[in-house]
């Protein structure tokens, strides 16, 4: 994997807001289904956020959100698929389309690296 085309991170994003400041201005953002508003800045929301998840089920979990919609996307390890779930339709331009390919790629990448 070269260094500079990686495109996951996993640096956790800071809040711009706190959690009760974010939450009375958003209240859809309290518990309601399909109804998450990031709490981030912009830089960190234009991010493919990564969390590498250890143990029985090792996954690698990917979160992305495009023109409103948030995505999920989840790499297994030992079943060596994703999963992929969001909260609408989802409308991919070619680039977000590529960078979609090349975070997952990376997430077996990583796995590769682990196993070896």
């Amino acid at each position: 994997m070269n260094k500079k085309n990686i495109i996951l991170s996993f640096d956790k994003p800071k809040k711009v807001k706190t959690t009760k400041q974010h939450n009375e201005l958003y209240s859809s953002d309290c518990g309601c289904p399909g109804t998450f508003i990031p709490n981030m800045s912009e830089k960190d929301n234009l991010k493919w956020k990564a969390k590498h998840i250890q143990g029985d089920n090792e996954r690698i979990e990917i979160r992305k959100s495009i023109g409103g919609t948030q995505l999920l996307i989840v790499v297994f390890k030992k079943k060596n698929n994703i999963k992929i779930s969001m909260n609408g339709a989802l409308y991919l331009s070619f680039l977000h389309y590529k960078e979609l390919q090349n975070a997952i790629r990376e997430s077996f990448e990583i796995f590769d690296k682990v196993r070896k």
